[in-house]
């Protein structure tokens, strides 16, 4: 799928969601640090979700920790298997979480039977199993008896989704949905995302070749989370990838800050790194009015037009506040620093949606 297509049917597929992370491939503690980060920033305006910081933190954690506990790394190496997969969403009054890992057909039995004992018993029982567990001493090597999903259950006061996927006679795919809903807010009828609605996303996923995504209200308060991400994920020693990503990520949020329609106090964005056939793409996309996007046309057609001396010449005149006559500093800076960072490996498309509305995508190569 071309780049500015899969970032536009990825922001709207995400479009209900207040924030949404996903993350797919090698799994580090920066990740979930990340995850819980971005999910803490883009929670302080809405006060109805503060009381849930701590509790969705630890069930991030916890679901983190069950892809590393019960995960397995496959001996066939030239089998493509699907890369593991973390995902959070908030729809509405709605936090989801899942997770995605490779498990041995083995461990199976003893999973299922203890993610069905949790979803059976009782609030009391649960805490009664608990307490048994801490006393006893009951933890094996395979997962401490199950007392994550019982701390899961606990905390959410829901069932737990899951499901086995198999892929040979060695392994399967581990599919679990945690669920918590904010009790502060008024009912709202939520989409309903199923553990099949995980499995099927785990594949486009794979499909799509991504790696992270974030999406959300994108203010300059997110940039730290999000670099880090890409900083600790993507290695690369032919380009200066920090460089790149955050001037990337501070035209994203200018665009925004300059452009972006705002519903609801909240200018919502979507920030996207994908893998390539010689390395990566990092897309950004958002809403603009159409007509805020004619000026924006004209620099990035006049960027791409020209060679790589004529954007330094252009850029060491803003730099030294010299005639700009022909460029718009306010939006122009960062893209020339990119456009030179990247070699013009860079392509953007405005996606008309409405009359009055566009869908503004923008990728850069590394």
């Amino acid at each position: 799928m071309e780049e500015s297509s899969l970032t536009y049917s990825t922001f709207k597929t995400f479009r209900e969601d207040k924030f949404s992370f996903v993350y797919q491939g090698f799994f580090t503690n920066n990740i979930v640090i990340t995850a819980i980060e971005l999910i803490e920033n883009n929670l302080i305006k809405h006060s109805g979700f503060r009381k849930l910081r701590h509790k969705l933190s630890f069930l991030m954690i916890e679901s983190f920790q069950n892809i590393t506990r019960y995960g397995d790394e496959p001996e066939n190496k030239n089998h493509e298997y699907r890369k593991e997969l973390f995902l959070v969403r908030n729809v509405k009054d709605h936090f989801y979480i899942a997770s995605a890992n490779i498990i041995e057909n083995s461990k199976i039995d003893y999973v299922n039977a203890k993610l069905k004992e949790v979803n059976q018993l009782e609030h009391s029982q649960l805490n009664k199993l608990y307490q048994n567990v801490l006393t006893n001493n009951h933890f094996t090597d395979a997962g401490g008896a199950g007392l994550g999903f019982i701390e899961m259950v606990r905390k959410t006061k829901q069932k737990l989704e899951f499901d086995f996927v198999k892929i040979d006679e060695n392994y399967s795919y581990f599919y679990l949905l945690i669920k918590i809903k904010n009790n502060t807010e008024e009912k709202t009828h939520a989409s309903h995302i199923s553990i099949d609605w995980v499995k099927n996303y785990h594949i486009q996923a794979c499909d799509d070749n991504l790696v992270a995504i974030h999406k959300g209200n994108f203010s300059p308060i997110v940039i730290d989370p999000v670099l880090n991400m890409v900083e600790k994920n993507i290695k690369n020693k032919t380009v200066n990838i920090q460089k790149l990503a955050f001037h990337l990520i501070l035209e994203s949020l200018q665009n925004v800050s300059l452009h972006s329609l705002e519903i609801n106090d909240e200018k919502e964005a979507i920030f996207m790194i994908s893998k390539s056939k010689n390395g990566f793409k990092i897309s950004t996309g958002n809403y603009l009015k159409n007509n805020k996007a004619q000026s924006l046309k004209e620099q990035l057609s006049l960027l791409k037009a020209m060679d790589k001396q004529q954007l330094k010449t252009m850029y060491n005149e803003i730099i030294h506040k010299k005639s700009t006559a022909h460029i718009n500093p306010k939006i122009g800076l960062g893209l020339i620093d990119i456009a030179i960072e990247s070699n013009k490996q860079f392509d953007y498309k405005f996606i008309d949606v409405t009359d009055n509305i566009s869908f503004y995508t923008f990728k850069v190569e590394v």
